[in-house]
């Protein structure tokens, strides 16, 4: 998107949170990382930080609530800890140790089949507190892993790519070690 029209959906940020302190400068800033987002995510990104924020959000809280209602629209928004333990648990029952057991996500699926599936099924019943926190552990963990990788992959996708990303990361190395 264009910077002229990020800046025209930022705007009503400014009015939003009057105290800000956002001068052209900062705007120019925000709408040239915020150009990546089409028009529609950012529009929903912005009438949700006026909604939800108290203070003027920063640029990774806009990215992260456009990219959360994105999430919301095309249902893919990923499950909370605590619906993918129930998920786990239904299919500990119905699929057991002798059926493969069917995940919504592959998130739920990574952390599931991580614990040991025939292993978690068997869980004395005294012992499945121990189980479902170590579950919720991993599955936050997936997801956290899951991104990081779509934020680093956007961030070297914006840089030019793989080859450029190396060539930027050779240089730095090259000035680290005193080589020209």
């Amino acid at each position: 998107m264009e910077q002229k029209q990020t800046l025209k959906i930022l705007a009503p940020l400014i009015l939003a949170f009057s105290r800000s302190g956002m001068n052209e400068d900062n705007m120019n800033l925000y709408a040239t990382v915020l150009s990546e987002l089409s028009e529609h995510e950012l529009k929903a990104g912005v009438l949700k930080c006026m909604r939800t924020c108290k203070f003027f959000p920063s640029i990774a809280e806009i990215m992260e609530v456009s990219n959360e209602m994105v999430q919301v629209a095309t249902k893919t928004k990923v499950k909370s800890p605590d619906e993918a333990w129930n998920e786990v648990q239904k299919q500990m029952q119905e699929a057991f140790v002798y059926k493969e057991p069917k995940f919504s996500t592959q998130e739920i699926k990574t952390a599931a089949l991580a614990m040991g599936w025939i292993g978690l099924c068997e869980t004395p019943t005294d012992q499945i507190g121990t189980a479902r926190a170590q579950f919720l552990r991993m599955y936050e963990s997936v997801c956290k892993r899951k991104k990081e990788d779509r934020i680093n992959n956007n961030v070297i996708q914006i840089m030019g790519g793989k080859n450029k990303t190396a060539e930027l990361v050779g240089n730095v190395t090259k000035k680290i070690g005193g080589i020209k």
